[in-house]
């Protein structure tokens, strides 16, 4: 009887592990396509893969797995969301292997994240991304140019630059709203996309008239109950109303990843790491 119930314990154990090997290294792709009719044409079809939350996470061999997936996707630009590195197990150069096998074949747009804010060390990291060549937008906006026409791709810094720790929310939303005062004026007819790290704040995102924000820092809820959703997500508390998908107010959409890597808690458990997979289409 003790051995039976000893090989049922090791089943159960070992059942347990590839669960929760395949639901922390097994990627998905989530696809998604935005129409809107300030798309121009020449942008119809127009693909962007979103990354964000990697947290120095290897997927492979100096991230093989993940930078082929990424290419297979064949995507004209790739956006970061931030928190690409771990403040608790800061390591750029695990981060920069992803960077290294994507930067001569795709281009990359970054804006950084919390964990980026409170490691105290993104000076050496945006120097690594902006000697590769990742355009790195702080609070800033440019344009994509395709033949005569373009869109404009917005960043901006994570509040955790400019507060401390466990400062008041509405705080953090006064920084961001300033961010974004700084950064769009000049692209107001444009179709905009704008990177940040903080899906919380959609409705701001939508008084500037975003038409597209990308954000990540839910994690998915880190735990998803099935036809229930994410159980807990920075900023949102329980239950988060934005932790993955598209969402859409008015005019506006916007569509949350639930990343890549871990940091606090170890574990994903029915959440899967994500890339998004994002086509603009003329409506």
């Amino acid at each position: 009887m003790k051995f039976r119930k000893l090989v049922i314990s090791l089943v159960a154990i070992a059942v347990l592990y590839v669960f929760l090997y395949f639901e922390n290294n097994c990627i998905t792709i989530s696809e998604h396509i935005v129409s809107s009719t300030k798309i121009p044409l020449e942008f119809d079809g127009f693909k962007i893969i979103h990354i964000s939350d990697l947290h120095s996470k290897v997927f492979g061999k100096n991230n093989e797995i993940l930078i082929n997936k990424i290419k297979n996707e064949n995507p004209d630009i790739v956006v970061i969301t931030g928190d690409l590195i771990d403040r608790r197990r800061y390591d750029e150069e695990k981060s920069m292997t992803l960077i290294n096998g994507l930067k001569n074949e795709i281009p990359i747009y970054y804006v950084n994240g919390n964990h980026e804010g409170w490691s105290g060390k993104f000076d050496s990291l945006e120097k690594k991304l902006i000697n590769a060549g990742v355009v790195v937008l702080r609070n800033e906006s440019l344009e994509i140019k395709k033949c005569s026409s373009d869109v404009t791709i917005i960043g901006i810094d994570d509040p955790a630059f400019n507060a401390i720790q466990n400062t008041k929310e509405n705080i953090l939303r006064d920084i961001i709203r300033k961010e974004l005062s700084s950064s769009i004026e000049k692209h107001d007819k444009n179709f905009k996309i704008l990177l940040t790290h903080r899906p919380e704040n959609f409705d701001i995102y939508t008084e500037y008239n975003i038409d597209l924000s990308l954000a990540g820092h839910a994690h998915g809820g880190q735990v998803r109950i099935p036809f229930i959703g994410g159980v807990i997500a920075p900023n949102q508390g329980y239950f988060p109303k934005y932790s993955e998908g598209i969402h859409e107010k008015g005019n506006s959409f916007m569509i949350v990843s639930r990343g890549l890597g871990n940091s606090l808690v170890p574990q994903r458990i029915w959440n899967r790491p994500e890339l998004v997979s994002i086509i603009l289409k003329v409506k």
